[in-house]
């Protein structure tokens, strides 16, 4: 059975909303890492379902959040792409900075055991 053309079809934004995603699990892997360091979260609202719920709900809230930015992105970009391309830039910004801060807390952190 051939395969319908509609699934041949790229989505809307599908480069945009695929590393705004990519940023968002690497924002999520480096919470990880720093928090069995000892770190803590710094987002309240992220802090509640990490501690009400254990990483396994941090994970949880973080995922449902990229999911509704996605859909929001996607439902926006079939009226109007250049504000869906607006909101994706917005959120890879945003996680892409939160990213960028853990990258270096980390390095920090691994420095300081490897160098002394």
């Amino acid at each position: 059975m051939p395969v319908s053309d509609s699934w041949k079809k790229n989505l809307p934004l599908q480069n945009e909303t695929c590393f705004f995603i990519l940023l968002s699990v690497m924002d999520i892997v480096l919470t990880n890492i720093l928090m069995r360091q000892g770190a803590i979260e710094a987002n309240p609202i992220a802090a509640f379902f990490f501690y009400r719920w254990n990483f396994s709900g941090l994970v949880a809230f973080k995922m449902a959040l990229v999911a509704a930015i996605c859909v929001i992105a996607q439902l926006i970009a079939v009226r109007n792409p250049q504000a869906a391309r607006g909101v994706l830039v917005a959120g890879i910004v945003i996680v892409g900075t939160v990213v960028a801060y853990s990258a270096l807390l980390w390095w920090r952190q691994s420095g300081a055991l490897f160098i002394g």
